[in-house]
């Protein structure tokens, strides 16, 4: 029977949560993990020289992350809002290469090797979120938006591949609390974004899978 009680009395708890309800200011600090799986296909250039080929990679980085946000919630406790995560992000912390045997270039002969070096970056890292309230917990979708930067080395004749806005979707769960004013928010949030997809104008092209993995904590003031 006891059991029981504490039972009722812990729901009870939980369903009872109030909201304050109102515009919401602050920021957070997450542990961030990013995988990448990354191809790039080489082909034949525009010289007819060298050979088609497939390299593949993984790369894994972990690093802290900081992010502004702004939502509404309303007196029922669900949120919308929008987060920014302002500056920029190497994917990898150190630039991958290859070398390869020197091919001939706009008609000439070549000896020797040439070194490829492929790194990226990302930025203006965008959410638009509902926070759906589970008592003092709460569940977490979003709309996610990311810029990769490129930043391979530009070899002679081999073209160079551009950057791109790539769309995903967050989902995620936390839990509420205060900290005298102020509220705040302990979250553990995924985010799987489309698959990018480049090409060169020597016909090379490269593809890749990213994903992000947050444990979040956040601050912010109500109004």
């Amino acid at each position: 029977m006891k059991k029981i009680i504490l039972t009722i009395t812990a729901f009870l708890a939980l369903t009872g949560v109030t909201y304050a309800g109102g515009i919401g200011i602050g920021a957070t600090g997450s542990f961030a993990k990013v995988a990448a799986d990354g191809k790039e296909t080489t082909g034949i250039g525009a010289s007819g020289l060298g050979a088609a080929n497939t390299n593949s990679i993984s790369v894994d980085e972990s690093s802290f992350i900081g992010s502004v946000f702004v939502d509404f919630e309303t007196d029922g406790g669900f949120v919308l809002g929008f987060s920014h995560v302002p500056g920029s992000a190497d994917v990898s912390s150190k630039a991958h290469q290859r070398i390869e045997t020197a091919q001939g270039i706009s008609g000439t002969d070549a000896a020797g090797a040439v070194t490829r070096t492929a790194a990226a970056e990302v930025e203006n890292f965008n959410t638009l979120y509902l926070e759906m309230p589970l008592g003092m917990f709460y569940a977490k979708a979003g709309w996610s938006q990311i810029d990769v930067i490129t930043k391979e080395n530009a070899v002679t004749s081999s073209g160079t591949y551009g950057n791109k806005t790539l769309d995903g979707y967050t989902l995620g769960a936390g839990i509420n609390g205060s900290m005298g004013n102020f509220f705040t928010k302990t979250s553990v949030e995924y985010t799987d974004f489309d698959t990018l997809s480049l090409s060169s104008s020597t016909n090379n092209s490269i593809s890749a899978d990213l994903d992000l993995l947050e444990f979040k904590f956040g601050v912010g003031k109500r109004f």
